[in-house]
């Protein structure tokens, strides 16, 4: 099975350069041309299955890249949930709070711990490895995309040390029971 994960457009917390999270914002004119190059990619691929996070800025994103398309919306497949940080400025974040990150994930503003955000992309991979899919499209976000880098390679590539830029398709294959990354294609 391969499986391609989009992140999604520019959006305009990313614009404003705000943490996001949960929150339901929308992709920016800029974003919907993100999408569009990444369709662009991916415009012949016959997709057994596309699924989108249920939040509105990877729904847009999808429809940008592949109008018209279908698609299932899972929780699953939302970003990690950063809790009482969420719209706030990225630049505000002290130095007491990337260590309270460090230590304890975004448990400590009342989100996800990483343990938890984990498990939910696993439980995501578990049901793609049970199913009879051959080609999937997910769109999704920045971290969940990293965090599913680094369960299929079992490594810790922190997010400041990944170019994972908005609309990044990464392209990752399931055979014989093994994950793998297949190619990752980051669009400017």
């Amino acid at each position: 099975m391969k499986v391609y994960v989009i992140r999604h457009g520019e959006s305009e917390n990313n614009l404003a350069k705000k943490w996001t999270g949960w929150a339901d914002v929308h992709i920016t004119e800029k974003g919907v041309e993100n999408a569009k190059k990444a369709g662009a990619i991916i415009k012949d691929i016959p997709f057994d299955k596309i699924f989108t996070s249920d939040l509105i800025r990877t729904i847009e994103t999808a429809l940008s890249a592949i109008p018209g398309c279908c698609y299932e919306t899972s929780e699953l497949v939302r970003e990690v949930d950063v809790g009482n940080i969420a719209n706030t400025p990225i630049a505000s974040f002290t130095d007491e709070q990337k260590k309270a990150r460090a230590e304890k994930g975004y448990a400590a503003f009342g989100g996800e711990s990483k343990e938890e955000f984990r498990s939910r992309i696993k439980l995501f991979m578990n049901k793609l490895e049970k199913s009879d899919y051959e080609t999937v499209a997910v769109f999704s976000h920045g971290g969940w995309l990293c965090e599913m880098l680094n369960l299929v390679t079992d490594t810790q590539i922190s997010r400041e040390h990944l170019c994972c830029n908005n609309c990044t398709v990464a392209i990752f294959e399931y055979i014989n029971h093994t994950w793998k990354l297949h190619s990752w294609i980051n669009l400017t």
